[in-house]
């Protein structure tokens, strides 16, 4: 049901192969690759997607550079959404000019606003990041992404569970808008053990609303949403969390005036936050 070309040149260093697949609908690739997603009994999907894959042997490389092109979803109902209630506690009531959003944008999607749900530049610099670290260094998804697996498919470590959650993403920017995507990510997201949201985070870690985290304070947290558990247990054990990361999120903050940005990178380097008991 899919069509395409390949080719590969043997030498003595070893197998270079590359294949080419034919633009076809995409509700026509969901249903080769993952024919059981109950997601396709429902939705209804638009949208063509076509591939070049180069796969280098023996040393395993992978290279894909793939074509998307009027991806929609609908009939999925993520539109649900728009009145759901955090289980983390009260609503932040961020708007995207809040410190504490446009640190979570540079800590994990810078380009979110730019985005339809799922970013193709990002998904290959993962791939390339972590074939060269020969682990997960970095993970490719998308705000919008993570708040399909917050709200709706659950964090199972599968093909699936991310096919699933590309469908739920690319729904909810239709259905939800960029605003509301990001107001339930910072209500929903984990901010290590068993604390969630970013209102209860901000209280917690700070003791104030996260409306009025100081720019030093916003950063922070954001740096911690990568690996939370893990970053809260370093802050308990060290006092400090991952200064590179920190110090990196702070810089790639957007937005803001030159003095705004000086006065966060002062905070940034004299940060010093009492650890949660």
């Amino acid at each position: 049901p899919l069509a395409g070309r390949w080719d590969g040149r043997l030498s003595q260093k070893g197998l270079q192969l590359a294949f080419d697949a034919d633009d076809a609908p995409i509700a026509r690739w969901y249903r080769v690759i993952a024919p059981s997603l109950p997601e396709l009994k429902q939705a209804r999907i638009g949208g063509t997607l076509g591939m070049h894959a180069e796969l280098g042997l023996p040393e395993g490389a992978v290279a894909l550079r793939p074509r998307i092109a009027a991806f929609t979803v609908e009939g999925l109902g993520s539109e649900a959404l728009l009145g759901a209630r955090s289980s983390c506690g009260p609503s932040a009531r961020l708007t995207a000019d809040s410190w504490l959003a446009r640190a979570v944008i540079s800590a994990e999607d810078q380009r979110f606003f730019q985005h339809p749900g799922y970013d193709l530049e990002e998904l290959g610099a993962a791939l390339a990041a972590n074939q060269k670290s020969g682990g997960v260094e970095r993970g490719g998804s998308t705000l919008t992404q993570q708040l399909a697996k917050l709200a709706i498919t659950g964090s199972e470590r599968s093909g699936e569970r991310k096919l699933r959650e590309m469908l739920y993403a690319v729904e909810m920017e239709q259905t939800l808008g960029k605003a509301r995507i990001l107001q339930l990510y910072l209500d929903n997201a984990p901010w290590g053990g068993t604390l969630c949201g970013a209102e209860a985070a901000a209280r917690r870690y700070f003791g104030r609303s996260a409306r009025t985290l100081e720019p030093a304070q916003a950063a922070w947290m954001a740096a911690m949403l990568h690996k939370p558990s893990a970053e809260l247990s370093q802050w308990q054990a060290t006092g400090s969390i991952d200064a590179a990361r920190f110090k990196r999120v702070a810089e790639g903050i957007r937005g803001i005036s030159r003095a705004q940005r000086e006065t966060l990178l002062r905070g940034v380097a004299a940060a010093r936050f009492a650890a949660p008991s």
